[in-house]
């Protein structure tokens, strides 16, 4: 494992630590039952998922050993298949309102990517 693999692992688990945190800050401020929008939600649908998966991803680099590498792989799946499951939720929850909102923000986990 070089240096460089390390401090990138590193800088992966921070950023997605940090993007968790505000999220839950965002949100136990914030929500009320209703869609939110703004904030992390502005950028990204899914703004915790994407800290949890850089976390995961960062820690695979960092200490490269099969637990974490386990853990990457049952986040990228389960993610794979709750996010569709969870925006048909919303779709039939909010209807209108989330249609829009998904046209508005179109990046589900990773802005220009997914």
């Amino acid at each position: 494992m070089s240096p460089l693999q390390t401090a990138l692992g590193l800088l992966l688990s921070l950023l997605g630590a940090s993007i968790s945190i505000y999220w839950y800050i965002y949100w136990q401020r914030n929500y009320r039952g209703q869609l939110l929008t703004q904030g992390p939600y502005a950028v990204v649908r899914h703004p915790f998922y994407t800290g949890f998966t850089l976390i995961s991803l960062g820690l695979a680099l960092m200490l490269p050993v099969f637990e974490t590498r386990l853990l990457l792989v049952i986040t990228l799946a389960t993610l794979s298949v709750f996010i569709p499951r969870e925006e048909e939720e919303l779709q039939a929850r909010f209807g209108q309102e989330y249609l829009d909102y998904m046209k508005r923000v179109k990046w589900r986990l990773v802005p220009h990517v997914y």
